[in-house]
């Protein structure tokens, strides 16, 4: 395993809607570069089956190819559509390779050198790649139907394809590490080794060579100082733009996700709207937990306003629901890869993972989540939670005496039942005690009662409703007592 040159220390990311959800230490469903869940083997020879220490992917989502780049074979891997795929599915189409089994660092415009660490594919069916060895990022066209071995459109932070200086201007970088590119055209970079994220306005229009127009981490094109403030980065990592025009930047050394609202309209040098990780903005202790992390890495944004998190050699993915409202220091609602906040034990199976370096996970449209499990060999699909909780009522009598009524039951999911809530008639819901062994006592009204009962799971499907219709009639008082009281 190779890691990132002497600019950093040697090295010890809900989805659509509410019941899309992906539980916590959710079990993958599809694994590619291994043929089962419990190998992490290196095969001695590249091809379309293998992957060798894969770190970030990203999917199509117009015809659902799946694009995953290999930080060892330096190399991006085409799958078909993710709707086909098996278990250790060969890939379709190589970039950056002449052929699947040749991995020889590239230069010019058919590849690039070791050190590429991110891929993105854009609105407009492009495939962008930040090469952090040659200081520059390329993008290829139509990348989705094109054939393997294609030479790169277009270049930036180079004047050409043949150069690869290093600059703190407004059309040179060092090291650039995540590239995305929003739904108004702006192409975002972080780069890495000035301590910025770079924005190019209208990208469709701008060709090779061309200068940014924005940068935030600095006050202008000129500087490259690291800081720990809302208008400073320490080394950002990856980046991501939500539907609503906010930017995520995982600022690694500051062991923080830095929020900036509106991004693409903030002048130059503006401050970040929002930390994640840390309690303000002039802290940077690390930790592992729910507010806390360890040196974050990548980040993706999904559609339904979520963030997901990775962590340099931790062993976990996590997410923030709603992260663009969210305020600073908000716990994180979710994890992947552990069985909580605070584990980070490696693993090998369908729902435990290696450390992480370099990964960046992905989002897709149909609320996947896909994470290069890079120490592992290997790209997990975790799917979202569409499963509905079981319920089980134990029988109540339909007719009753007694005014107060116990009703019971079980309640089952694979991820963890809630709650279970009832109602009786139209009133308000109520919670049972108990989860998956739950109970309720409820009074009873004078005639025809209707209970309603229904289980929540984790993250919010609910089961089929059983309703339940009792009578309640009190016992008639004996003529005896009736004489007595007379």
């Amino acid at each position: 395993m190779r890691y990132l040159p002497s600019l950093i220390l040697p090295i010890a990311l809900a989805t659509a809607a509410l019941g899309k959800t992906i539980p916590n230490h959710a079990s993958a469903n599809l694994v590619l570069g291994q043929s089962g869940f419990t190998t992490n083997s290196v095969s001695p020879v590249a091809s379309p089956y293998t992957l060798d220490a894969p770190c970030c992917v990203t999917v199509d989502p117009a015809t659902g190819k799946v694009f995953v780049l290999e930080y060892n074979s330096c190399r991006v891997l085409r799958y078909p559509s993710a709707s086909s795929l098996r278990n250790g599915a060969p890939a379709e189409a190589v970039f950056g390779q002449p052929r699947f089994s040749s991995t020889a660092s590239g230069s010019g415009d058919t590849g690039w050198g070791s050190l590429a660490y991110s891929i993105f594919f854009d609105h407009r069916g492009r495939l962008w790649v930040s090469v952090y060895s040659q200081h520059r990022v390329l993008m290829y066209e139509a990348a989705s139907t094109r054939t393997s071995s294609v030479l790169a459109d277009r270049v930036y932070g180079q004047p050409n394809f043949t150069t690869y200086s290093t600059g703190t201007t407004a059309s040179t970088m060092i090291n650039p590490i995540g590239v995305c590119v929003d739904k108004q055209d702006h192409l975002w970079v972080s780069d890495y080794g000035n301590n910025r994220i770079l924005r190019f306005d209208n990208i469709t229009d701008k060709p090779s060579g061309s200068a940014a127009d924005g940068v935030l981490g600095q006050a202008n094109f000129n500087t490259g100082s690291s800081g720990t403030s809302a208008t400073k980065l320490s080394s950002p990592g990856h980046i991501a733009v939500s539907p609503s025009g906010s930017l995520f930047v995982a600022d690694l050394f500051n062991h923080r996700i830095v929020r900036f609202e509106n991004a693409a309209q903030l002048v130059n040098g503006a401050g970040a709207s929002a930390v994640f990780g840390q309690a303000d903005f002039t802290s940077n202790t690390p930790g592992t937990s729910a507010t806390k992390y360890n040196m974050p890495w990548g980040v993706c944004c999904a559609d339904d306003d979520s963030i997901w998190i990775t962590e340099l050699s931790k062993p976990r993915v996590l997410r923030i629901s709603k992260a663009t409202t969210k305020p600073t220091n908000a716990a994180a609602d979710g994890v992947i890869g552990q069985a909580d906040f605070i584990t980070t034990a490696p693993g090998l199976d369908a729902r435990n993972i290696a450390a992480n370096p370099y990964s960046q996970p992905c989002v897709d449209a149909s609320s996947n989540l896909w994470l290069p499990d890079q120490m592992n060999n290997r790209v997990l699909r975790f799917p979202p939670d569409l499963t509905k909780p079981g319920l089980v009522v134990k029988a109540v009598a339909k007719k009753v005496t007694k005014k107060k009524l116990k009703v019971s039951g079980t309640a089952s999911d694979q991820y963890g039942v809630a709650k279970v809530q009832y109602k009786l008639g139209n009133g308000a819901a109520k919670t049972a005690s108990g989860t998956t062994t739950w109970s309720f006592n409820v009074k009873l009204a004078e005639g025809k009662n209707k209970l309603t009962v229904w289980s929540i799971d984790s993250v919010g499907n609910q089961s089929p409703a059983k309703t339940i219709k009792v009578k309640y009639k009190p016992k008639k008082k004996s003529s005896q007592k009736q004489l007595a009281t007379s």
